[in-house]
C-alpha cells in the first residue's frame, strides 16, 4: 500500500518574504519526514516491509534542475516514488530504502535507527517553526510600530 501524506498547501499569496517561504517549505520536508519514519515504526513487524524516507535530494533536485537524485539514487540504492502526481517542488518525495536487511523476513527497518532518525526530524521542525513564529514577531513588530 503506499505512503499517502494528507497535508495542505501553504498559502503565503501577498507574502513577499522568501524566509517566510523557504521556512513554510522546510516545515513541509519536516512533517512529511516525521511522517514516514512514524510509517516505518508502524510497520516495523511487517515481513518485506522497506523503510521510507523523505528525499532532501529530489526536494534540491525539482527546485534546481540539477541530478541530486540521480546521485542519491545510486549512491543509496534509493528510488522516487509518486505521490498521486504530487510534482510540486515544494513537497518532498518519499523514497524506498531498499538495501540490505538484516532480518531473515526481507523487513530492514531498524528501531533504533529510526528513533534517532525520528529525534532529529523533530528539532529539525522545531528549530524552523521557532524561526518561521520569530519572523512573524518581527513582522507583528514593525505593524504595530513599538
Amino acid at each position: 500500500m503506499p505512503l499517502k501524506i494528507a497535508r495542505a498547501p501553504a498559502n503565503n499569496e501577498g507574502m513577499d518574504n522568501s524566509t517566510i517561504a523557504a521556512l513554510t517549505n522546510a516545515l513541509d520536508f519536516g512533517s512529511t519526514r516525521m511522517q514516514a519514519i512514524s510509517n516505518n515504526l508502524s510497520n516495523i513487524n511487517t515481513p518485506g516491509y522497506k523503510r521510507k524516507d523523505a528525499s532532501f535530494a529530489a526536494l534540491l533536485e525539482a527546485q534546481d534542475g540539477g541530478d541530486a537524485l540521480r546521485t542519491s539514487a545510486q549512491a543509496g540504492g534509493a528510488r522516487r516514488l509518486s505521490l498521486d502526481g504530487d510534482t510540486d517542488p515544494s513537497h518532498p518525495a518519499i523514497v524506498t530504502q531498499g538495501g540490505d536487511s538484516a532480518r531473515a523476513d526481507g523487513n530492514n527497518v531498524d528501531v533504533d535507527a529510526e528513533g534517532a532518525r525520528l529525534a532529529q526530524a523533530e528539532l529539525f521542525y522545531n528549530a524552523n517553526a521557532q524561526m518561521l513564529a520569530g519572523q512573524f514577531s518581527g513582522l507583528k513588530y514593525v505593524i504595530e510600530g513599538r
